[in-house]
C-alpha cells in the first residue's frame, strides 16, 4: 500500500470519527437541555362555586401548548397557553333554563415535581396560579314569563334569549367580566413522550359583579360566583 492510499484511509477514518463524535455530542446536548415543549388537549366539566352559585356543571374542554424548564431532575417550571371552555347550566321549575358558555385564553404557570416510577415513566404533580381573559361565548336562556321587580316597579319578563356572555348588562349582554384568575392542580402520568393527566382549577374572581345587585333586588341576598373546572387531558412532549 503506497503512502497516498494510507493517507486517504486515515483521512476517511478521521472524518468518520468526527461525524460519530458530532452526532453523540448533539444527542447529549439535547438530552441535557432543560427546556422542552408539549401539546395537550382535554375534556371535562365546569361549573360555578360561591354565594348563591348553585348552578349545575356543563361539558368543558381545553387545548393548549406549553413549555417546561427543568431546574433539575425533580423540579420544573411549566408555563402554558390554553384555549378553554368553561361555564355552567341551570334549570329551575317556574323560572326557566340557562346555559352559560365562557371561552378563555388562559395562562397557567405551574411549579412541578417529577417522581420517577420506572426507567421510562414518571408521575408529575404540579400546582400554581393562572390568569385568563374571556374572548367569547354565548349565554342562552329560556325564561318563564311573569312579573319581576325592577328599580321602577314590576315588569313582565320572559321568553327565549341569546346574549354575549362577556360585556355589560346595559349593552344587552350577560355582564360577565373578561378577567379571571385562580389556582390549579394537576397530576400527570408520563410514559416516554406521552402524557395522561387529571387537572382541576378553582377560580378566585367573581365572574359577574352586575348580577349581585339584581340578586339582592329579588331577595337572594347577593351573588358571588367563581369558576371551577376539572379535566382529563392527553398530551405529547417534544
Amino acid at each position: 500500500m503506497n503512502t497516498n492510499n494510507r493517507f486517504l484511509q486515515i483521512t476517511k477514518l478521521l472524518i468518520f470519527s468526527v461525524c460519530l463524535l458530532t452526532l453523540a455530542w448533539g444527542k447529549e446536548v439535547r438530552a441535557q437541555s432543560p427546556v422542552s415543549f408539549q401539546v395537550k388537549a382535554g375534556a371535562g366539566i365546569a361549573g360555578l362555586w360561591g354565594k348563591n352559585a348553585d348552578a349545575k356543571t356543563k361539558f368543558a374542554y381545553k387545548v393548549g401548548v406549553g413549555m417546561e424548564y427543568a431546574f433539575n431532575g425533580t423540579w420544573a417550571l411549566q408555563p402554558s397557553l390554553n384555549f378553554v371552555s368553561k361555564g355552567c347550566k341551570d334549570e329551575e321549575e317556574g323560572v326557566g333554563k340557562l346555559t352559560m358558555n365562557q371561552l378563555y385564553l388562559e395562562l397557567p404557570v405551574m411549579m412541578a415535581a417529577r417522581l420517577d416510577l420506572t426507567e421510562t415513566s414518571n408521575l408529575v404533580i404540579a400546582v400554581g396560579p393562572y390568569v385568563a381573559y374571556g374572548v367569547g361565548g354565548k349565554t342562552s336562556a329560556d325564561i318563564v314569563e311573569k312579573k319581576y321587580p325592577t328599580m321602577t316597579g314590576y315588569e313582565t319578563f320572559g321568553g327565549k334569549y341569546k346574549l354575549d356572555t362577556f360585556g355589560d348588562l346595559a349593552d344587552g349582554k350577560m355582564g360577565n367580566k373578561r378577567f379571571d384568575a385562580g389556582v390549579g392542580l394537576g397530576i400527570t402520568y408520563e410514559n416516554r413522550n406521552v402524557m395522561l393527566g387529571l387537572e382541576g382549577q378553582l377560580g378566585l374572581v367573581n365572574v359577574n359583579d352586575e348580577l349581585k345587585d339584581i340578586a339582592e333586588l329579588v331577595g337572594l341576598g347577593g351573588f358571588a360566583a367563581k369558576n371551577v373546572s376539572a379535566f382529563v387531558t392527553v398530551g405529547y412532549r417534544f
